[in-house]
């Protein structure tokens, strides 16, 4: 059976849908100040929808699209503040633990991040120092990537610092160069 409506019924339906979700009706009735029943009636295609229910159906929808552009630039800020960058200069510092670097959100707030020896010992000779460095510049994209997927899971020291730990690059390409 196919259900032949006009295209204002149409219309009336796809708007309805997205204000109010699957169930529009009479969410929608209440904003352009009509009956259920009316605006039932207009939706399955039978007369006409006045021009003053068009206009308060724009009124209704041009304020919701104002809410959401304010919104959408609100989620915006956190979603650019959840990104990790390096920080422009910044040199990562080892110590006897492992290897310490920062990055920097989005509006520039730094994120102490810090490589566990175990991760390193594992892969790289620890006798050399510069061996390490290397070892971290080749493969800092990978270490960032995991240290961004730590942050956006709130996986974070209550002194503010994100560790990468084995467990965490376990699924990582991080080779083992200690062979040579």
């Amino acid at each position: 059976m196919t259900l032949n409506v006009s295209p204002d019924a149409f219309l009336l339906r796809q708007i309805g849908e997205v204000l109010f979700g699957s169930s529009w009706q009479a969410d929608l009735a209440e904003v352009v100040g009509v009956s259920d029943r009316s605006l039932r009636r207009w939706a399955a295609g039978e007369g006409n929808i006045p021009p003053g229910v068009w206009r308060d159906i724009w009124s209704h929808a041009e304020n919701q699209r104002a809410l959401i552009a304010y919104f959408n630039d609100e989620v915006l800020k956190r979603v650019e503040d959840a990104k990790l960058e390096p920080i422009p200069n910044a040199s990562p510092m080892g110590d006897m633990w492992g290897l310490h670097f920062a990055l920097q959100t989005g509006t520039g707030r730094p994120v102490r991040c810090f490589i566990a020896r175990e991760v390193l010992d594992d892969r790289v000779l620890k006798t050399s120092y510069r061996g390490v460095l290397d070892y971290f510049q080749q493969h800092a994209e990978t270490f960032y990537r995991v240290a961004q997927r730590k942050y956006l899971e709130g996986d974070i020291a209550a002194n503010g610092l994100i560790t990468i730990t084995n467990a965490d690059v376990e699924c990582e390409h991080l080779p083992d160069v200690r062979r040579g």
